[in-house]
C-alpha cells in the first residue's frame, strides 16, 4: 500500500501531525509540503500572504475565519481553494500514484476532493483520509468525497458527523503526535524550570514573556525556543535576566524540554498543546491566533490543564500558580486524562486494517 501525506508549513503542526503518521507507515508513506514552492508557486504564494495576514492583520483573519464558518460561504470558501489548487494535487497524483492520499491541511484536503469529484467514475481510485489538527470543527474541512476523518475529540466526531454523508467514517482517534512525549521520563530539577515556546515560526509575544517571567519573586530557569525565526533568537539572547535563561533556536527535541520543565507558557497551537497533554505537562496560555487557536485555549482550559492569560499579567499567572502547588499538580493529571498520545498508531491501524 502506498500512502501520500499532505502536508502545509503553514506553522509546525500540520507537518508535525503528518511526520507523526510517516513514522508509523515507514517506508510505505511518503510526506510532502503542498505549500512548497516547487509543488506550486501559487500555493507558495498563498501560504506567504496568510503568514503575514497573522502577523499584521489578525483581527481581519478571525472576521474572516468566523465568516467562512458558515454553511453558504464555507460552500464558496472550500471551492475556491479546491478550484485553485486542483492542478498542484493532479500533478502529484500523477506523479505518486498512491493507494491513500491522507492530508493534514484543508488546502490539499480541497483540491483531492474535487480531483474525486470530477473523476468518480474513473477505474483510478485512491482512498481519501482527512486528519484534524485542531480541538474545534470549521466549515471548511467539510468535503463529501472523504472516506474517512480523523479528529480529535468524541465532541467533534458527534459534530462533524451531523455534516457528512451515509458512509463516510469518522474516527476520534486524536491529533497524531510522536509517541516519544508519552515515554520521555520527567527530569527532576532543584529549581522550577519553565518552557516558553511559540511554534515552529517563533510567534506569540515571546520577548514580552521572557521580560515579564523576570518580574516573578520565585527564582526560576527558564528555557526559551524560537523555533526557525532568526531574528527573534537574536533578540532573545540580548535580554537581560535574573532569573536563569537558556536560549535555544529550532530543536528537535521538544520532548525532552518538556520532560524538563514543570509549567509551559506558549500560544495554543494544536500540536504544542496535544505534547505537552502527552507529557503531563501544565500550559499557560497566551497570544492565541483569533480562530481555532482561540477554541483550542477554551479546550485546554474547561479540561482543567491550562490557564489563560487574557489581559492579566504573565508574571502574576505565574506567581500565583506557583504558590499553589495543589493546583499544579491537578493541572498536570488532568493534562495526562485528556492525552492520546498513540493517535498516529490508531489512524494508521484503521487505515491499514479496515475496509473504509
Amino acid at each position: 500500500m502506498k500512502v501520500l501525506i499532505l502536508s502545509a508549513s503553514i506553522g509546525s503542526g500540520h507537518t508535525k501531525a503528518a511526520e507523526a503518521l510517516q513514522k508509523i507507515f515507514g517506508e510505505s508513506a511518503q510526506v510532502v509540503d503542498f505549500m512548497a514552492k516547487e509543488i506550486s508557486t501559487l500555493n507558495w504564494l498563498t501560504k506567504k500572504f496568510y503568514l503575514a495576514a497573522l502577523k499584521f492583520i489578525p483581527d481581519l483573519y478571525d472576521r474572516i475565519y468566523k465568516f467562512a464558518d458558515g454553511r453558504r460561504v464555507g460552500m464558496s470558501a472550500r471551492f475556491l481553494s479546491s478550484a485553485l489548487m486542483y492542478l498542484p494535487f493532479a500533478r502529484l497524483l500523477k506523479e505518486f500514484r498512491p493507494d491513500v492520499v491522507i492530508c493534514t491541511h484543508p488546502f490539499p484536503e480541497a483540491a483531492a476532493s474535487l480531483w474525486k469529484f470530477l473523476h468518480a467514475k474513473s477505474a483510478e481510485k485512491f482512498l481519501l483520509a482527512t486528519v484534524l489538527t485542531d480541538y474545534s470543527l470549521h466549515e471548511i474541512w467539510i468535503y463529501g468525497e472523504v472516506d474517512a476523518y480523523f479528529v480529535a475529540t468524541e465532541e467533534m466526531q458527534r459534530e462533524l458527523a451531523t455534516h457528512c454523508r451515509t458512509g463516510q467514517k469518522i474516527f476520534a482517534t486524536g491529533i497524531p503526535i510522536d509517541e516519544k512525549f508519552a515515554v520521555t521520563k520527567k527530569i527532576a530539577a532543584s529549581i522550577t524550570t519553565i518552557l516558553i515556546m511559540g511554534g515552529g515560526l517563533g510567534l506569540g509575544s515571546i520577548e514580552e514573556t521572557l521580560r515579564e517571567l523576570d518580574k516573578v519573586q520565585s527564582p526560576l530557569k527558564v528555557i526559551v525556543v524560537a523555533g526557525q525565526n532568526e531574528n527573534l533568537l537574536a533578540r532573545l539572547k540580548k535580554i537581560k535576566s535574573s532569573q536563569a535563561v537558556e536560549v535555544l533556536g529550532y530543536v528537535s527535541d521538544v520532548d525532552k524540554l518538556m520532560a524538563a520543565a514543570d509549567l509551559l507558557i506558549t500560544k495554543p497551537g494544536a500540536l504544542t498543546m496535544t505534547e505537552a497533554f502527552a507529557s503531563g505537562l501544565p500550559l499557560i496560555l497566551h497570544a492565541p491566533i483569533p480562530g481555532p487557536e482561540a477554541l483550542n485555549a477554551a479546550y485546554a482550559v474547561n479540561h482543567g490543564a491550562a490557564i489563560e492569560v487574557g489581559e492579566r499579567k504573565i508574571s502574576v499567572v505565574v506567581d500565583k500558580l506557583l504558590k499553589n502547588p495543589s493546583r499544579l499538580d491537578e493541572m498536570k493529571r488532568c493534562a495526562k486524562k485528556i492525552a492520546k498520545p498513540f493517535a498516529a498508531k490508531e489512524i494508521v491501524k484503521q487505515i491499514s486494517g479496515s475496509r473504509l
